[in-house]
């Protein structure tokens, strides 16, 4: 049985990961590759480089330290360039850089303890890219670059987008690496029954979400192994944008986690 934990895209929900991941290892359940896409991939390298208590320790206290400049930095420049069509993107990446590299203690993927694969999105064909060796901040980079909102990311001669447009839950990508037992780490989170969306940004993330989730239906029916999708927490008025609430999303993530295992610890065991 070859075991991966598979981490979704999510922005600021994916702060619930890190939860997960310590409910996972703490029952003993350990992967042999780690794959993920965007914010995901970054818990995704964090934890393959360092996948002990104190690494995720470390992780959590990154994810509490984040604010929303730290990831999508707009400055008057970059807006004006952006929207008058002489960049293609509105915010510059170089504090979603720092950020990412404040986390990283490899330079390249391939040096992680347990092998960890990112997953990006070719920007000419929109087909997902897996990432398993070179710059890990590069790859990350890539993963994370939203299309129209940070730059598309350069490598081997191809621009490189956003993981989630191709593979926001990358367990095809697992399974052709070799998975046969998939733990699939969500970041969204089951929120209460809310009115319609109103004003731009929460019409454009709830249209966004809805298009993901019928992606990744689609991905898990055409899984062929064994998938054990971890439940999403309850969270009223989740805002993948709102970084000031992650230490509330990890302890969500490792309760709604914890109770999930606590009742199927025999069929993860199967």
């Amino acid at each position: 049985m070859t075991v991966a934990f598979v981490l979704q895209g999510g922005a600021s929900l994916a702060a619930a990961q890190v939860g997960m991941l310590r409910a996972l290892t703490a029952a003993g359940i350990r992967p042999d590759l780690v794959v993920g896409t965007s914010a995901g991939a970054l818990n995704a390298v964090a934890f393959a480089q360092n996948p002990t208590p104190e690494g995720l320790d470390e992780l959590e206290r990154l994810w509490t330290s984040i604010r929303r400049g730290d990831v999508f930095h707009l400055s008057a420049r970059s807006l004006i360039t952006g929207l008058t069509g002489r960049s293609n993107s509105l915010a510059v990446p170089d504090r979603l850089r720092a950020l990412i590299e404040r986390g990283l203690h490899i330079h390249d993927l391939g040096e992680a303890v347990i092998p960890v694969y990112v997953v990006a999105t070719d920007a000419t064909t929109s087909a997902p890219v897996v990432l398993s060796e070179g710059s890990a901040l590069q790859a990350l980079l890539a993963s994370s670059s939203l299309p129209g909102i940070l730059p598309p990311v350069r490598r081997d001669g191809r621009l490189l987008v956003d993981g989630g447009v191709s593979a926001d839950v990358p367990v095809l990508q697992a399974e052709a690496l070799g998975a046969t037992t998939s733990y699939v780490l969500p970041a969204t989170f089951t929120p209460a029954p809310a009115a319609p969306a109103t004003g731009a940004v929460p019409v454009l993330i709830r249209t966004l979400g809805r298009m993901l989730e019928r992606s990744t239906v689609r991905d898990l029916a055409a899984a062929h192994g064994k998938v054990h999708m971890l439940p999403s927490p309850s969270l009223p008025g989740p805002n993948p944008l709102d970084f000031r609430r992650a230490a509330e999303y990890i302890r969500l993530g490792r309760e709604s986690a914890d109770r999930w295992l606590a009742g199927h610890l025999h069929s993860v065991a199967a």
